[in-house]
């Protein structure tokens, strides 16, 4: 295993940064000599100033970041990365549209499914009704306290003044009565 203890890596860095400053100084004049052309090529895609200029920066940085470029080349390359970017883009507003139409299809679907439990439920609590005015008052007024108020069976004796033993029977029998009636006419 040799072991290099002399070597001098500045030219390497030297000859690094000069390629990095000579790259810079190339993307600079392709820049300012193509600008024209692209943003109007840009332009005949968006309609938007500030987005053709936003997809020319684009471009560019992603030309800055290319190891080898020449001039010569430099033509075609920036109108094949620039049309390839529009064709990108096309693609992606293309998928955006299809998700939101496929969302608001959803949406439709669950306005239409809820309104329909809306209904059922309505459908319910009337028939709920009916059968309530069908039971003895105090059964029917402990169901409503318990099931609809959402008072708890403390609650309920402390207001009814009754014993929790007989407010604990008339939620279990009017609970269980609705219930078999429910399922009758469900």
């Amino acid at each position: 295993m040799a072991i290099f203890t002399n070597v001098n890596i500045k030219p390497l860095i030297d000859m690094e940064r000069n390629n990095n400053l000579q790259n810079r100084s190339l993307v600079a004049l392709i820049y300012k000599k193509y600008y024209t052309d692209l943003m109007q090529y840009l332009m005949s895609y968006t309609h938007d100033v500030m987005a053709a200029e936003d997809m020319l920066q684009d471009l560019f940085m992603k030309v800055m970041s290319l190891d080898v470029i020449s001039e010569e080349s430099a033509k075609n390359l920036l109108f094949v990365m620039a049309k390839r970017m529009i064709i990108d883009d096309a693609r992606h507003k293309a998928f955006v549209r299809e998700s939101e139409k496929q969302l608001a299809l959803s949406m439709s679907g669950m306005e239409d499914h809820s309104m329909a439990h809306r209904i059922e439920a309505a459908d319910i609590l009337s028939f709920e009704q009916r059968h309530l005015a069908e039971m003895p008052t105090k059964r029917a007024n402990i169901y409503k306290m318990y099931k609809h108020e959402g008072l708890t069976t403390d609650e309920i004796v402390e207001k009814l003044q009754l014993s929790k033993r007989t407010v604990e029977t008339h939620i279990y029998h009017s609970t269980k009565d609705m219930k078999a009636y429910l399922r009758k006419i469900i």
